[in-house]
C-alpha cells in the first residue's frame, strides 16, 4: 500500500449578484464542488443550501422563507437529481406535505393541516393518485377514505 504525498486542493467558488451582492458560495476539493453550498438573500443571511460530493448535487438542501427564515422545502438530491425526499414547511414552520419520491414516480404522500394535525395519508403511482388515501380533519379525525387508480377515483 502506497501514501499518496498529493496535497488536497481546497478553493471556494462565489456568485455574486449585479449589485455586488454575495449570491451563493461553496468549498471545492482539488476543482470540485464538495460539502455544502449556501444561497444568500442581498443582507448576505443564508436562505437555503445544497449538498455537493465531487460536482455533483447528492443529499440535502434546504430552501429558507426569505422573511422568517423558517424552513419552506427540505429536499433530497440524488446524482446530480431532486429525488427522495421532499418536505414542504408552512410559513410558521409546521410541515405541510411530505412525499418519498419526486412528483412523476411512486411516493408516498402524507399532508398536514397548519396546526400540525394530519390532514391526508396516500400514495401515487409515476406521480398520480393511487390505491387509498385517507383525509382528516383538524383534528386529525379520519373523515374520508377514497380509493383511486392511476390518479382517478374507482368507481
Amino acid at each position: 500500500m502506497r501514501e499518496s504525498n498529493q496535497s488536497e486542493r481546497t478553493d471556494t467558488i462565489i456568485n455574486y449578484r449585479t449589485d455586488g451582492t454575495k449570491e451563493f458560495e461553496v468549498l471545492t476539493k482539488n476543482g470540485l464542488k464538495s460539502g455544502n453550498g449556501f444561497y444568500f438573500d442581498q443582507n448576505e443571511n443564508i436562505v437555503g443550501f445544497k449538498h455537493y460530493e465531487k460536482d455533483t448535487l447528492n443529499g440535502y438542501g434546504l430552501i429558507l422563507n426569505k422573511d422568517t427564515f423558517r424552513p419552506k422545502y427540505l429536499y433530497e438530491t440524488n446524482n446530480g437529481k431532486r429525488d427522495g425526499v421532499m418536505i414542504e414547511f408552512y410559513e410558521n414552520g409546521v410541515i405541510k406535505s411530505f412525499r418519498s419520491a419526486d412528483i412523476f414516480n411512486d411516493s408516498q404522500n402524507i399532508k398536514f393541516h397548519e396546526n400540525g394535525a394530519i390532514k391526508m395519508i396516500g400514495q401515487t403511482k409515476k406521480g398520480r393518485g393511487n390505491g387509498t388515501v385517507y383525509y382528516f380533519d383538524e383534528n386529525g379525525i379520519l373523515e374520508e377514505t377514497i380509493e383511486y387508480e392511476n390518479g382517478n377515483v374507482k368507481k
